[in-house]
């Protein structure tokens, strides 16, 4: 079976599609002769394309009925000094409001290569689009969707893992009004990359979110999320003395086992600590709904 055959276009949130695009985000940190491989022989998407301009990676994976695009983000010791030395300056971007400026600048690099792919392939066919990514790959995946929902163009869905903060309250406001009830903000317990930049600087979360707690289940209890923030109160400094626990949590395989173990709890999944690059053949699919709730902040 194709692994697009496990996208679903819907509303709500989707644990299927969620441990697909999960895949795919962890897939993109290996090698791209690997990426390359496992998304056209096992994933049987016919169409891909790797781009890796400057520090900006992204692949676009294609089959008759659907094109999965997913950026690269920011793993292991790097982590660290990425949070570090982030940067806070925002600048105008898509949908009103203003964004982070490096992490625009970053979408800047491969934005005409790609827009012109995906333009390319949905005028070819009817396509769902599906976007995704984690960590910085995250909010690159976001910022493109504002593109793309600026333009016009249709976008079935976006899931983030990791996401820092992307935009401004207006940035963030104007994009829920556009997609909010198609993008999902997954977070992983005490992930701390979802932290920053800081709120005190104007950055403000968007769309749905969707959290793991400490036991590996999806919670509706959001008091829990509420008790993390009430440990610190904005420093960047105080984001690191969460120490390696906050760190790992941020690490792409432990968010695609969270979806895998969520899945196969619901009866639909096999293999919680299924690898990126194996097929992920299932029979019949079950949608864990999860009820829209405020941002967090």
């Amino acid at each position: 079976m194709p692994a697009s055959q496990h996208v679903h276009a819907a509303h709500y949130f989707d644990l299927a599609t969620a441990l697909h695009l999960a895949s795919a985000a962890e897939l993109i940190y290996a090698d791209p002769g690997v990426v390359e491989r496992t998304a056209v022989a096992a994933w049987k998407y016919p169409y891909f394309r790797f781009f890796d301009v400057e520090t900006t990676q992204c692949l676009v994976a294609a089959d008759s009925r659907a094109i999965v695009v997913c950026f690269r983000g920011t793993e292991g010791n790097r982590v660290e000094d990425w949070i570090a030395n982030i940067g806070f300056d925002l600048i105008a971007g898509p949908l009103g409001g203003r964004v982070h400026k490096g992490f625009y600048d970053a979408l800047s690099c491969v934005w005409h290569l790609l827009d012109k792919e995906v333009t390319r392939l949905q005028n070819a066919g009817r396509r769902e689009l599906w976007v995704t990514g984690h960590s910085l790959g995250a909010a690159l995946a976001t910022l493109a969707v504002a593109r793309w929902c600026e333009a016009g163009r249709q976008v079935s869905g976006l899931y983030t893992f990791g996401q820092p903060r992307t935009g401004d309250n207006t940035f963030a406001r104007n994009f829920d009004f556009t997609f909010r009830p198609h993008a999902f903000r997954i977070v992983n317990d005490l992930d701390v990359v979802t932290r920053v930049p800081p709120r005190v600087l104007g950055y403000q979360h968007l769309g749905t979110f969707i959290y793991f707690d400490d036991s590996g289940t999806l919670s509706d209890d959001i008091l829990c999320w509420r008790r993390f923030l009430s440990g610190w109160h904005g420093a960047v400094e105080k984001v690191l003395v969460w120490g390696r626990e906050g760190i790992d949590d941020h690490r792409m395989m432990h968010y695609r086992q969270q979806i895998a173990g969520a899945l196969q709890r619901q009866g639909s999944g096999r293999g919680v600590c299924e690898p990126a690059a194996a097929v992920l053949r299932r029979e019949t699919t079950v949608a864990q709904r999860v009820r829209p709730r405020r941002r967090a902040a």
